[in-house]
């Protein structure tokens, strides 16, 4: 083979990128891949604290509070009663709280008599 023939055959370079486009390649690849997983893990949380949020009447308003509430009453009042055993406990402790807690709530009650007399 003759050096003419030689240049026709050898191969020609390929392109190479250079280390800078190769880097922003690389960056808008992660930075897509970092976005999708935002917005999925975004999602799935907002769809979880609005699932619960509809859940809890006490985050509604008016007649969805009050009928849940409703709902809450007669359900305690139809259930069975407590033993009298538990239901002494809870009255002692009641009276003991009641003893201990008198002082501050007497002066507390004086203060609001006092702001009422003025």
């Amino acid at each position: 083979m003759s050096a003419s023939e030689m240049d026709k055959t050898a191969l020609k370079p390929s392109f190479a990128p250079s280390p800078l486009t190769t880097f922003f390649i690389k960056l808008a690849a992660v930075t897509c891949a970092v976005l999708v997983f935002f917005y999925v893990a975004f999602t799935l949380i907002t769809g979880f604290i609005e699932e619960r949020a509809s859940e809890l009447a006490i985050l509604k308003g008016g007649p969805a509070f009050w009928g849940t509430m409703e709902e809450k009453l007669y359900k305690l009042a139809s259930g069975p009663d407590l033993p009298p055993e538990k239901k002494e406990k809870i009255v002692s402790s009641l009276r003991t709280l009641s003893i201990r807690y008198k002082p501050y709530v007497d002066a507390i009650a004086g203060d609001v008599k006092s702001q009422q007399q003025r």
